[in-house]
């Protein structure tokens, strides 16, 4: 996975939006806004990640970088990011 709605694929694998809403104690709408974005946030995706089993602080910065715009400063960060993946 290399994207934050990839992660939410896997989250909705698991439940349905209104459930994560539940249990974020956010509203429902919080999760179509960012499916509309095509991006969690970086909080979102921290709390979905620690959910799921994930390393938390991997789809906090990958998050983070979806938010960036487009650089080559960018591309190096998203590199590094998903190399740790690998790991």
């Amino acid at each position: 996975m290399n994207t934050t709605m990839e992660l939410w694929a896997k989250a909705l694998e698991k439940q349905h939006p209104a459930q994560w809403a539940r249990e974020f104690n956010v509203t429902p709408e919080a999760f179509y806004v960012a499916k509309s974005k095509g991006r969690l946030s970086p909080v979102m995706a921290g709390n979905v990640a620690m959910e799921l089993g994930e390393n938390p602080e991997h789809w906090v910065a990958v998050a983070a970088l979806e938010a960036e715009k487009d650089s080559e400063l960018l591309a190096r960060l998203k590199n590094r990011v998903n190399s740790w993946r690998r790991l």
